[in-house]
């Protein structure tokens, strides 16, 4: 484990580096006009191999101009024998990357990290994951895991809650579901203040993560909400490693032995086949 007070700065540090993101406004972030691409991971749950393969395949000290995104990188399988998640360890790599890559490594908020942070309970065959995530904590760190713990709670209230690229290719979590996407507006993302109702069921950060509508018809109205032509999501299980449910999204998950991102050109114009293209199987990098 590295050394809690340097974990605490490199936290700190990185809490910093999203609150104060090129382009950010509120929970809303816009990439720079210059971005060449950008890889997108789906969840990630922990997986540190899965994570190894994309950070090796963004190559992000020798393509200047990309930029890597990750989402759900909480509550994973892998428990310590004496107890609790041992997912904070990929926290701790995302944000140490974050501080190597200030502007160009992205964590969307996921529904997990919003729940964890937001102490708002989420379960998963019998197990409280909040409780088994603040377990691991207190496990790997000791006294000082209340500290860490709370370092990690205030990056993820740090997090962006949806990311466009130049070319009107939308990314986040999920999608608001029907009854929602009524009410809902991009402006709810770019306010300089938020309030506890911004997370909770029937607030405007929660619906964007907790959604699980993938009709064409409501992905058509939120892409017409948020003026994108294509959306890249996650959250969803995907046994392929990606879902293709309509004719403008694509869902990727970074989790499993199937696992799959997507590489996304970020200069030109993109069709939906353009999109799919850029689809990395994971088990097939080295």
């Amino acid at each position: 484990m590295p050394d809690p007070q340097r974990l605490l700065n490199t936290l700190r540090q990185a809490t910093i580096a999203f609150r104060n993101a090129p382009g950010l406004y509120g929970r809303y972030l816009e990439l720079p006009s210059d971005t060449e691409d950008v890889l997108v991971a789906g969840d990630l749950h922990g997986n540190l191999i899965n994570f190894k393969k994309l950070l090796d395949y963004a190559d992000l000290a020798r393509r200047p101009r990309r930029h890597f995104v990750v989402q759900e990188v909480i509550h994973g399988s892998a428990l310590y024998e004496a107890g609790g998640d041992q997912s904070h360890r990929l926290v701790d790599l995302v944000a140490a990357l974050k501080c190597l890559h200030p502007t160009r490594v992205h964590y969307l908020l996921g529904n997990h990290e919003l729940s964890q942070w937001t102490d708002q309970a989420i379960t998963k065959d019998g197990m409280e994951l909040n409780q088994v995530f603040r377990l691991g904590v207190s496990t790997a760190y000791g006294e000082n895991g209340e500290r860490i713990y709370q370092a990690y709670c205030e990056l993820f209230s740090a997090l962006p809650v949806a990311i466009r690229l130049p070319n009107g290719v939308f990314l986040s979590h999920s999608v608001p579901g029907g009854k929602r996407l009524k009410d809902w507006q991009l402006t709810s993302l770019q306010k300089d203040a938020f309030s506890k109702e911004d997370f909770t069921l029937g607030g405007a950060v929660h619906a964007l993560v907790w959604g699980r509508d993938v009709s064409p018809e409501t992905t058509r109205r939120f892409l017409e909400k948020v003026k994108a032509d294509l959306l890249v999501t996650g959250h969803l299980p995907c046994d392929e490693g990606y879902m293709v449910p309509n004719s403008q999204q694509l869902i990727v998950d970074s989790k499993d032995d199937a696992a799959t991102a997507v590489l996304i050109p970020a200069q030109r114009p993109l069709s939906h086949a353009d999109l799919l293209a850029g689809l990395i199987k994971l088990n097939q990098l080295p």
